[in-house]
């Protein structure tokens, strides 16, 4: 039987390092530290990924890492402090592709379960520009680019979600 990660629970400030006591911010009981009058929630993280087509082919990366390391999936990652969500979609296809990205158009949001991180939410954007040679980076193991009927199946249902929807929105502009 594989064991599950428990999600992550504020127990110490990440401030100050005193213990959290349950306080009620006005809505519900959450971790509070008396001493820097901080709550702690528990949010989804915040991800993004790449639509990035060359005709009706899409682009898609053999993951490095895990979760799902060996699987095929959208270019993508977590968004990190400081940046956006088009900042983060950059930088991550310059480690994964190699690839500089231009006119991001914004597909839909997916919030999904996770049992790693407790949920991660989604946002996935089309790429209307594109330049250099595509090959894998530091966090692909392969990189190629699949007809509509040689897709292999994804393994994040945000990505197969977010997929959908350009599927569909594209195939109305198309007809």
């Amino acid at each position: 039987m594989i064991e599950r990660p428990k999600p992550f629970e504020w127990n110490y400030c990440a401030i100050c390092g005193e213990p959290l006591e349950l306080s009620s911010d006005g809505e519900k009981e959450r971790p509070y530290c008396e001493t820097c009058g901080r709550f702690y929630y528990r949010n989804p993280l915040p991800a993004v990924c790449a639509i990035l087509t060359r005709g009706d082919e899409l682009l898609l990366v053999q993951r490095a890492v895990d979760p799902c390391r060996g699987h095929w999936s959208l270019p993508g990652g977590f968004v990190e402090l400081g940046e956006t969500t088009e900042e983060a979609l950059i930088r991550e296809m310059r480690e994964e592709t190699a690839l500089e990205v231009r006119g991001l158009r914004l597909i839909g949001v997916s919030t999904q379960h996770s049992l790693h991180y407790g949920g991660v939410m989604v946002l996935g954007y089309a790429v209307q520009e594109w330049s250099g040679e595509p090959h894998p980076d530091s966090d692909a193991l392969d990189i190629r680019f699949y007809t509509p009927d040689e897709r292999p199946p994804l393994p994040f249902p945000a990505h197969r979600e977010l997929l959908a929807i350009f599927d569909e929105t594209h195939m109305n502009r198309k007809g």
